[in-house]
């Protein structure tokens, strides 16, 4: 035969190749589908992006009308920061200060924070905790043998649920002397020897008092060995790089921004400002910014150990007007938790919110007390909150 011809074998062939041709044209459909889905895809995050940016532009604007409102309008003298997560949404200063002087007020100004010590001082109590050196429902004379009064544990200490005198209240009936600082010791064996009467049984219910983080104070310097400013500066603000965060003892020769009274005359500090732990410590918007993520995100103590400081403690009152370790607790418009402190102290006013359903902090610091920012927190998250 001239030719010959394999039908089957021509048709195996065939098919192979027609296969392969296939399968080479169902490739690059699907190399140009996926091109084609990813071109409008980074089309639509560009634009997204595009529009994100337009947005919190939008909000920042809205931030500082606010901003200029409170400044003008309620005359705030100090500084102002709205962070989340990694981010600094908004920041701003206004006024001196040195109210008389005209001294320009820098946005890394160190304030007193007053009663927003407390949180300070119940993470120092969190961290003793946390390594084993200390129970939280042992009696406080455990670790402070000459407290004189029984039956009261570090965790009420914590809570405010101890029912203990205020020493604002009692302190000037037993300090003679007003030209020498009250110092938490001298508080101690003024509650040791003056034995102040107490409430009613501790344990019962919430009572705001600033004896309570006097003492735990001590503890911390009783059981670490060291001063409370000394354990604070090497456990907690040189860790987190916080320069301008600082325990102020009353009658040192560190420099401070001195706060003022409504009416712009400065505000003498007196004896009672001795007393730390409860108050004392000076700081920034921008260390407070990081004292808040690193606080939140685990790096000081364990999340499991904040979750105690930031829970509700009081279960015979509301959630959302509650009280932790050292941090007050509230609710949003929304019914979110807000976890925040505020502080008033020798005419500094301040105040630090942290939403944590999404990581919105909120730092007023101002040294004139005029209730300039007092309940805009809402307004500020408000705006924030918007689509």
């Amino acid at each position: 035969m001239l030719y010959t011809y394999n039908f089957n074998s021509v048709i195996v062939k065939f098919t192979f190749q027609y296969c392969l041709l296939r399968g080479i044209i169902f490739l690059f459909i699907m190399h140009a589908s996926l091109c084609f889905s990813q071109s409008l895809s980074n089309s639509f995050n560009e634009k997204n992006q595009y529009f994100d940016s337009l947005n919190i532009i939008y909000k920042q604007q809205q931030t500082d009308s606010l901003f200029n409102f409170i400044v003008k309008d309620k005359h705030f003298n100090g500084t102002f920061l709205v962070a989340q997560k990694n981010v600094v949404l908004y920041e701003n200063v206004a006024g001196y200060a040195c109210l008389q002087q005209k001294q320009p007020l820098p946005i890394h100004t160190s304030f007193e924070i007053a009663s927003v010590s407390k949180m300070f001082t119940a993470v120092a109590i969190l961290m003793l905790y946390e390594e084993g050196k200390i129970t939280l429902n042992n009696d406080v004379c455990v670790y402070l043998p000459e407290f004189p009064y029984a039956n009261i544990t570090v965790h009420q200490l914590l809570c405010h649920r101890s029912r203990l005198p205020e020493y604002f209240k009692f302190a000037d009936r037993y300090h003679k002397n007003s030209s020498f600082p009250l110092t938490n010791d001298s508080l101690l064996s003024m509650l040791q020897h003056r034995k102040p009467k107490c409430g009613s049984l501790s344990n019962q219910e919430f009572e705001y008092c600033n004896t309570n983080y006097a003492l735990l104070a001590s503890i911390v310097e009783k059981i670490s060995g060291i001063s409370f400013s000394q354990f604070l500066q090497e456990n907690i603000f040189n860790p987190l790089g916080m320069k301008e965060t600082f325990l102020y003892y009353f009658g040192s020769n560190q420099q401070i921004v001195y706060g003022h009274r409504s009416n712009k005359r400065r505000y003498e500090r007196n004896y009672l400002s001795g007393v730390v732990g409860d108050k004392g410590i000076f700081s920034s918007v921008h260390d407070l910014y990081v004292w808040d993520k690193a606080l939140f995100s685990g790096d000081i103590i364990k999340k499991e150990t904040l979750l105690l400081a930031v829970s509700p403690q009081h279960p015979d009152i509301s959630a959302c007007n509650n009280y932790g370790y050292g941090f007050r607790l509230g609710c949003d418009e929304n019914g979110n938790t807000l976890i925040y402190h505020g502080g008033l102290w020798n005419g500094n006013h301040s105040l630090f919110i942290h939403r944590p359903v999404d990581d919105v902090l909120i730092v007023f610091l101002s040294n004139v007390y005029n209730k300039s920012f007092t309940w805009r927190s809402n307004d500020i998250l408000r705006i924030w909150d918007e689509l």
